[in-house]
């Protein structure tokens, strides 16, 4: 169980060091930024500073029955996530909404022989009418390699980018 917690952290959308303070049993939350300025000399028996002269970050838990592990899994679940490689789409994975903007985009594009536009319908030589484009099926198919180009593009940044875990020691 975990009664209070406390310290100074960085969130990932800021450059501010926040001071943070929650006490669980009154529900109550502060986050305060920490004012910049002088800074006191190295105290031996202080570790609030690192090498470089700038301050740690640090939570500091109070509680009880409280295990290493469990906090730490807590605490990397809060931490911004590796994102997950997308898959590759097919056309089955199509939604309607998708075929009908692929539809609406390209309803106009040349007819091949024996076709014509009514207005409303495609028509071929025979009477038979349809509501989609003859090329229908390769306007859906030209979307979807365009979408998996997009996704190979996402999933190869993915790659290059580095995720580390929040206790990794970094050399």
């Amino acid at each position: 169980n975990i009664y209070h917690i406390l310290g100074k952290v960085k969130f990932s959308d800021s450059e501010r060091t926040m001071e943070v303070c929650h006490n669980t049993l009154a529900n109550s939350l502060s986050i305060v930024p920490v004012l910049e300025g002088p800074t006191p000399p190295p105290d031996s028996r202080s570790t609030s500073q690192d090498s470089s002269g700038q301050q740690e970050c640090y939570l500091v838990f109070i509680g009880c029955s409280l295990k290493e592990e469990s906090v730490k899994d807590w605490l990397r679940q809060s931490a911004k996530q590796k994102p997950q490689r997308k898959a590759l789409k097919t056309r089955g994975m199509l939604t309607q909404q998708e075929i009908r903007n692929i539809h609406v985009k390209r309803h106009l594009d040349p007819l091949p022989a024996g076709y014509f536009y009514n207005g409303t319908q495609f028509v071929n030589f025979f009477g038979d009418k349809t509501d989609f484009h003859p090329l229908m099926d390769q306007f859906m198919n030209d979307y979807v390699e365009e979408a998996n180009r997009e996704i190979e593009k996402y999933n190869r940044e993915l790659e290059q980018q580095e995720y580390h875990d929040l206790f990794e020691q970094k050399p």
